[in-house]
């Protein structure tokens, strides 16, 4: 078997009615499918190495979300979590992928985990990291400084250059590099209605998704993360659950933890790492306030 660094990977791109969707490939089209969907500040190449791994077994496909990398939106089209849905929809369509193991970091374990919700008989198993998606009254306002930082009428960015060198305030400039850098997230997590962003919560409905899903969580996980984590374990109905060592990688884990975890679920006769009871869900989306 070829090293992980020997092994080829591809791109394509393909012109859809909502935009131009660039995608990674890797692994033979008969194999297994897996798809790989990045996270909030990255693109589809944070799945590179981890693909290059899986590539000796699965097919593996990466696309950028759209808005993203080199993916991007025709038109005025309002990004949101059912528009990313319907893009990845439209694109595995038109490449003839019928069935597929879905995973998903962060933002893309939010358009994950509504996909599976949406076309139940194309996921064959869900494995998120780090998810977005949820939230709970602890995450009270979460994205203020955000909205502070990147908002055209706030003042703080005219302030930042002010504000000296010491570390909260060089933390702030990375901040905010980080955020104009992916303007497509910033306008889903928290430059949308409020409405429409508890709109597309999850909260309500997870505990619908009953098809095999794994909950991965990085070691090192931030305490914002390690909630969030916790809220999709405590609102699906039969998840599994499983810690990776912590990696100075995108994910944020170490990519062979990553690619055994997803080899596991693979297994039916595995026992299953975490198993939580049944919360059911609310019938109305959280008011919570990101």
């Amino acid at each position: 078997m070829p090293l992980p660094a020997e092994i080829p990977l591809r791109t394509g791109r393909m012109k859809l009615p909502s935009g131009n969707v660039f995608w990674h490939e890797g692994g033979k089209p008969q194999a297994e499918t897996v798809i790989f969907l990045h996270g909030s500040w990255h693109d589809s190449t944070q799945w590179l190495p981890l693909m290059q791994r899986l590539a000796p077994r699965y097919h593996c496909l990466a696309p950028d979300l759209l808005g993203f990398g080199e993916s991007w939106r025709e038109g005025k089209t309002t990004y949101s979590v059912a528009l990313q849905v319907e893009v990845l929809h439209s694109l595995l369509s038109a490449l003839r992928i019928q069935r597929f193991r879905l995973v998903g970091h962060s933002l893309g374990a939010w358009v994950a985990g509504q996909y599976a919700l949406t076309y139940p008989d194309q996921v064959e198993s869900l494995a998120v990291l780090a998810p977005e998606g949820v939230t709970d009254r602890t995450l009270r306002g979460r994205w203020r400084r955000d909205r502070w930082l990147i908002a055209p009428w706030s003042p703080l960015p005219l302030v930042l250059p002010w504000l000296g060198n010491a570390p909260w305030a060089r933390a702030l400039r990375d901040r905010r590099r980080c955020l104009r850098q992916a303007p497509a997230a910033c306008k889903m997590l928290f430059q949308r209605r409020t409405a429409a962003i508890h709109g597309e919560l999850l909260n309500p409905v997870l505990g619908q998704l009953w098809l095999p899903t794994l909950v991965l969580e990085s070691a090192a996980a931030a305490p914002v993360t390690h909630r969030l984590t916790h809220t999709w374990l405590r609102l699906l109905p039969d998840p599994q659950h499983r810690e990776l060592a912590a990696a100075d990688t995108p994910p944020g884990v170490d990519e062979a933890d990553f690619a055994a975890a997803l080899d596991q679920l693979k297994r039916p006769d595995l026992p299953l790492q975490t198993r939580l009871k049944t919360t059911p869900a609310p019938t109305q989306p959280s008011s919570t306030t990101l």
